[in-house]
């Protein structure tokens, strides 16, 4: 197994989201002046294993607007064929896609791909709901049309710490885990590699491996104790199996993918 990070273009997020407070004031605060962050990667992963090559996340697009707590760094250049060119290949190589959320950043360069992206049915649920469709307006953040989203299900049963799963691979060492909090419906994609590490591409669980320790929610998840739980999922996993824990927008992922660093869990 061989696992690649790529970096689709760059966000600076508001403080406000990445160091959320409790309280009334935690979402309308993303929408009032305050200090943004560095520059953040817009990781997606390629996972090659038995012949296929599985793509994780589609990364962003240059025609991203920003919004009130999220300001892209997007170019042309930066777009999913072109980072694919920098490690040998093309859309055309990818067998599959999943996605571990339906938020622009995560889903909006499926348009280059012209083919079928794997959703968790509850995730798509929700992204379709009034509700969501509402703030895609607002924010001006629609999802990316003439998209083939192909529902699955996590009826694999229990993975470790986590509540329930689904093999994505013949031999069950790729599979889709149950990361609620970030939205309803999120995912991340757990791979055992040829060593026996459980990387974990995490998606948005947390914005970073700081965030997973502090057991801090972000700022937009509907349901904060829900958010907490998914990361006390992940810490527990992480003292029973070595796991390499890759967060889409951590800048110290890639070097823990390099390096092989698992998490310590005291």
């Amino acid at each position: 197994m061989q696992i690649h990070a790529i970096s689709t273009g760059t966000v600076r997020l508001k403080d406000a989201f990445l160091v959320a407070r409790s309280g009334p004031l935690r979402q309308p605060r993303l929408f009032l002046p305050g200090p943004f962050s560095e520059p953040m990667p817009i990781h997606v992963w390629i996972v090659e294993h038995e012949g296929r090559r599985l793509l994780v996340d589609t990364g962003e697009t240059a025609d991203v607007r920003d919004i009130p707590f999220a300001h892209f760094q997007v170019s042309p250049g930066d777009e999913l064929p072109a980072m694919l060119a920098t490690i040998g290949l093309t859309v055309d190589d990818i067998d599959e896609v999943v996605l571990t959320h339906l938020h622009g950043d995560h889903v909006d360069g499926a348009v280059h791909l012209h083919r079928p992206v794997l959703a968790h049915g509850p995730e798509v649920a929700f992204a379709h709901s009034a509700m969501s469709r509402i703030f895609q307006k607002v924010l001006r953040q629609p999802l990316p049309e003439g998209i083939d989203y192909r529902s699955f299900e996590l009826d694999g049963g229990p993975f470790g710490a986590f509540a329930s799963s689904r093999a994505l691979s013949d031999d069950g060492r790729i599979l889709a885990v149950a990361t609620p909090g970030h939205t309803p419906g999120h995912v991340s994609v757990l791979c055992i590699d040829d060593e026996g590490r459980h990387v974990l591409l995490a998606g948005d669980a947390t914005d970073s491996l700081e965030q997973l320790h502090a057991r801090r929610p972000d700022a937009i998840a509907p349901k904060p104790k829900v958010y907490v739980e998914t990361i006390d999922r992940i810490l527990a996993h992480g003292r029973d199996h070595p796991t390499v824990y890759l967060p889409s927008h951590d800048p110290e992922s890639a070097a823990r993918l390099r390096d092989g660093a698992t998490l310590v869990v005291g």
